[in-house]
């Protein structure tokens, strides 16, 4: 099957400055997802939506297309359907689905790449998309609102008897999406019952977004080059 790689990096982060080229472990983070893409070898095209001739030129020197995106879709207004939307309205459209890498997920492989490929590809008659997933830190019931009254009125389970193990529910970890493009222009996001998931551990499902988040993967990162992990 035909397929692209898409890895979307503005440069407008406020959180943490320029994350998505941030040096991690001696490299600019976005290209951990550029390379990851191409090592799978499985993509016609390899292509950054960003809004930065800077961000452009990392990710050209790292071997991958740059296509740029205008100002209205730099900012943290921009959702991921109009940055898409966008990309999709400058390329010819002859691939049978494409595969959204963000660039905070630094811990992300080519081996996640090839295996969520291969799980989509197997259903793909069944399913018009795949979301990357993680099993969650609390079952849902562990989460709820507080309102300004600070009571725990939203908490009325008995938790006495909670035992992490027996119940366990998941979250998308950020890592990988994929998506048939009709289907994705119609429906403008990846999940319901037409979506499968792709279940990754914890240790690789790091999403940068935070300065924490950030110190941690580069953790991790130092863990896997010593073959720790």
């Amino acid at each position: 099957m035909k397929k692209i790689a898409i890895i979307p990096a503005r440069s407008g982060s406020k959180g943490l400055k320029d994350k998505n080229i941030i040096d991690l472990c001696g490299k600019p983070m976005m290209n951990y997802s550029i390379e990851a893409a191409i090592g799978v070898a499985c993509f016609e095209r390899v292509i950054v939506s960003t809004d930065s001739e800077k961000y452009g030129r990392i990710a050209t020197a790292d071997g991958a297309e740059v296509i740029y995106r205008g100002g209205r879709l730099a900012d943290d207004t921009a959702t991921t359907f109009m940055v898409i939307e966008d990309l999709f309205s400058k390329i010819r459209m002859d691939f049978d689905y494409f595969v959204l890498l963000q660039p905070t997920s630094p811990l992300r492989t080519g081996k996640h790449i090839q295996e969520a490929v291969e799980l989509f590809e197997s259903r793909f008659s069944e399913f018009d998309f795949l979301v990357s997933m993680k099993e969650a830190e609390h079952n849902k019931h562990l989460v709820n609102p507080i309102d300004d009254d600070q009571s725990l009125k939203y908490f009325d389970t008995d938790f006495a008897g909670y035992r992490r193990q027996v119940y366990k529910d998941y979250s998308p970890n950020g890592a990988i999406f994929m998506g048939k493009p009709d289907a994705y222009l119609q429906q403008k996001h990846f999940f319901g019952n037409r979506a499968i998931g792709y279940i990754m551990n914890v240790f690789d499902s790091v999403d940068v977004d935070t300065e924490l988040d950030y110190k941690f993967a580069e953790l991790c990162l130092q863990e896997r080059l010593k073959g720790n992990y």
